[in-house]
C-alpha cells in the first residue's frame, strides 16, 4: 500500500511539472518510470512546435540534436534556446546563464549583428566567427531533468546519421514544451483519485484492525 501510495504520489509531481513548464520553451514533457515508487522519470524527447519570434537570439533545432553547456559540476544538454550575451560578450542560455557550447569551446561575439545557419554557424559580417555545438544522445540514452532547461544525459552520444540525420539550426525561432496539458490534467486527476482510493483502503484496514485489537483484549 504505500508503495502504491508513493508511486501514485510521485506521479502526481511529474504531472505537476509537466504543466507548471508547458509554455517553457525546449521544455520536453516527463513521465514516470516502471519503478515510479522510486520517483524516477524520464523525458519524452519528441520534437515541439516551432514558434516564429523574430529575435536573432532565440534558435531552435529541428532534428535530433540538442544544445551543450558546461558547468564545474559537468555537462548539460539543453533544447531551449533562448539566448543573451553576457557581460564579456560570451552566448548563455537565458535560462540558466551557461555559456553556450561551440565546437570549439565558449562563442564570443563583439557587440552588433550576428547570423546562425542552418548548420550552426556563426556569422559577423561575412566571417564565421564559431559554429555551435550540436550533441546527439543515443536512442537509449536517459535525460533527466535539471532545472532551468537543462537535462544531464545518461547514456552515450551517437552519431546524428544513426538518428536519421543531423538537426538544422532555425534562427528567429524557439522549439515550444511538447507538452499536451488537458492530457496531463487528466494524468493529475487519475493519479489523486488513485492515490484517494489507496488512502480510503488503509483507513478500512486500520479500523478493522482497531477492531481486532480491542476484541482481542476483552479476553
Amino acid at each position: 500500500m504505500a508503495a502504491s501510495m508513493q508511486a501514485d504520489v510521485n506521479r502526481a509531481n511529474t504531472v505537476a511539472q509537466n504543466i507548471a513548464n508547458s509554455n517553457t520553451a525546449g521544455y520536453k514533457r516527463l513521465f514516470a518510470l516502471g519503478d515510479a515508487a522510486q520517483g524516477g522519470a524520464m523525458a519524452d524527447t519528441r520534437q515541439g512546435a516551432m514558434s516564429r519570434t523574430g529575435s536573432d537570439l532565440d534558435l531552435a533545432i529541428e532534428g535530433a540534436g540538442y544544445f551543450s553547456a558546461q558547468d564545474p559540476g559537468g555537462g548539460y544538454v539543453s533544447r531551449g534556446g533562448a539566448l543573451r550575451q553576457d557581460s564579456r560578450g560570451r552566448l548563455v542560455l537565458a535560462q540558466s546563464g551557461l555559456p553556450l557550447d561551440g565546437e570549439q569551446g565558449e562563442i564570443f561575439l563583439r557587440p552588433g549583428a550576428f547570423r546562425v545557419d542552418e548548420a550552426g554557424q556563426v556569422f559577423q559580417g561575412e566571417r564565421v566567427v564559431a559554429r555551435i555545438k550540436l550533441v546527439y544522445p543515443a536512442k537509449d540514452a536517459r535525460l533527466e531533468a535539471a532545472g532551468n532547461g537543462l537535462y544531464r544525459l545518461r547514456g552515450a552520444l551517437a552519431d546524428p546519421k544513426d538518428l536519421g540525420g543531423a538537426g538544422r539550426i532555425r534562427q528567429g525561432f524557439l522549439e515550444m514544451s511538447n507538452v499536451n496539458s488537458t492530457r496531463e490534467m487528466v494524468e493529475l486527476m487519475e493519479a489523486t483519485r488513485h492515490l484517494e482510493s489507496v488512502q480510503k483502503a488503509v483507513q478500512g484496514m486500520d479500523a478493522v484492525w482497531d477492531k481486532a485489537l480491542r476484541t482481542m483484549g476483552e479476553f
